[in-house]
């Protein structure tokens, strides 16, 4: 029985060389926790496994706190990953729901259920977009440092207009420039290289384009005057997201257009689209289809456009103006919708100097595109409810099984203890009788306590304790 540490150690192998549980498979739900009336809602989809993300056929359904069923949509596959949709609210409900993904997973019946709230317009400004990114690749404005203030332009407020530039691939710096100068020049300071350095005489947007080389980028916007003479400049940090995409989207006869780059080439994206900061519409998009599949409502629209389900952080944004037929432009309905947002990122004086009428109407594109370049950053994200439940059918026969799996090690554990005790009494015995055999020779001294005399129960705790690992990890 001296080998039974040895046969220990070969189960213990076998056990840690042996296949390990099934893997868990998990079917996610995305979407809103915070919606308005009267609106649609999107989401997303998907079944997680450790080799792949499945698609399975999915129902949603929207119920009320009652019990009440509200509304219900089929989501449908994406050219990406997973499914998409949207589901609807009506326009007089109010209060808590309650929204519910169904599927079957390997036979399995799984639902997802999460509770919305319903609420008006102005509670979704509890929203912050954000994205995760080192101090030193955000925006920061330098202040205005004036050389002549006789012609010096007033306003010099260059931005994105893409929320950030990736690294290695192209993005456009807008400059505004509120009076007109001879010329605008831009310097790199860390990390740019420009297309154009020089533009002008300049009034009112101009755009050069760049490619920001490293992660992070500064750079010098210059006024000139008469002789190239430097009036009024200040600096800049681009903000910068590496990885990211840089997305662009544009209306045509009332239908979007997304566009997109990243590195390594552009292939299918997912595209979620928001009304103000409400989760709207789930659509995915391919380069040689790039429009969204309905048109979209009048008003402002975010774009955020990703190329898998789990890469938020480096998301391209992009912000489209949809006009009615009403006597506001879509330069107005653009400043309206910034300054609507006034008390929490203070007034925008682009949007200032649209609703005062000092941006003409043949530079509308551009004035939108730099309107929303600060907001371009900001990535709104949505919280995913997952159900969790194992890959096998039979899950409470694969149970039972560890159980008896782990019985036998007992009972094996109890065996090999058995005979270890047997043995052990046998040798006490085969003792005794030795030491009566010698009757008349010296006593001899008490033996000295030894550990092999508790081998046995040191061995059916060794078994015991596998046993109890059996269960616990799912070794079986």
């Amino acid at each position: 029985m001296r080998i039974a540490p040895s046969v220990v150690a070969a189960i213990l192998a076998v056990l840690w060389l042996s296949e390990g549980p099934d893997p868990t498979v998990g079917f996610s739900l995305t979407g809103p926790s915070l919606v308005a009336p009267g609106t649609t809602v999107g989401l997303r989809a998907w079944h997680l496994t450790d080799h792949d993300i499945d698609a399975p056929p999915t129902i949603v359904e929207l119920w009320d706190g009652s019990g009440g069923l509200i509304s219900t949509t089929t989501l449908t596959t994406s050219l990406v990953q997973g499914l998409e949709g949207e589901v609807s609210l009506p326009e007089d409900f109010e209060g808590t729901a309650f929204l519910m993904a169904r599927t079957e997973i390997e036979g399995n019946d799984v639902s997802v259920k999460y509770g919305v709230s319903v609420e008006s317009d102005d509670a979704l400004g509890a929203y912050q977009p954000g994205r995760e990114t080192s101090p030193f690749q955000v925006y920061e404005l330098g202040p205005l440092r004036v050389a002549d203030s006789a012609g010096a332009p007033q306003q010099l407020d260059p931005r994105i207009e893409g929320g950030a530039c990736v690294p290695e691939l192209q993005c456009w710096l807008s400059v505004w420039v509120g009076e007109e100068v001879t010329r605008v020049r831009v310097v790199s300071i860390a990390g740019v290289r420009f297309e154009k350095t020089h533009l002008g005489p300049a009034k009112g947007f101009l755009r050069f384009p760049l490619v920001v080389v490293g992660n992070e980028a500064r750079i010098e916007v210059q006024a000139l005057g008469e002789r190239d003479r430097v009036v009024a400049s200040r600096e800049v940090r681009l903000p910068v997201v590496p990885g990211g995409i840089n997305a662009r989207a544009s209306v045509d006869r009332g239908r979007v257009r997304v566009e997109w780059d990243e590195l390594g080439g552009s292939g299918a994206a997912l595209v979620d689209v928001y009304r103000g900061n409400q989760w709207s519409y789930a659509f995915s998009v391919t380069p040689a289809e790039p429009w969204l599949p309905v048109p979209l409502d009048p008003g402002v629209w975010r774009l955020q456009v990703r190329g898998d389900l789990f890469s938020t952080n480096t998301t391209g944004v992009s912000h489209v103006v949809i006009s009615d037929d009403s006597s506001d432009t879509a330069l107005e309905v653009a400043a309206r919708a910034v300054l609507a947002d006034a008390q929490r990122e203070g007034l925008d004086p682009i949007a200032m100097a649209i609703v005062d009428g000092q941006v003409p109407s043949d530079q509308t594109q551009d004035a939108i595109r730099a309107l929303f370049g600060p907001r371009n950053f900001g990535v709104v994200s949505l919280a995913t409810v997952v159900s969790h439940l194992e890959s096998d059918s039979g899950s409470s026969r694969r149970g039972i099984l560890r159980w008896i799996a782990a019985a036998i090690i007992l009972a094996i554990g109890v065996l090999v203890s058995l005979a270890l005790l047997r043995l052990e009494l046998l040798a006490q015995a085969r003792a005794q009788q030795l030491l009566e055999s010698f009757e008349d020779a010296e006593p001899l001294p008490e033996p000295a306590p030894s550990l092999e005399r508790w081998l046995w129960v040191f061995v059916f705790l060794v078994f015991a304790l596998i046993a109890t690992l059996a269960l616990s990890k799912g070794w079986f």
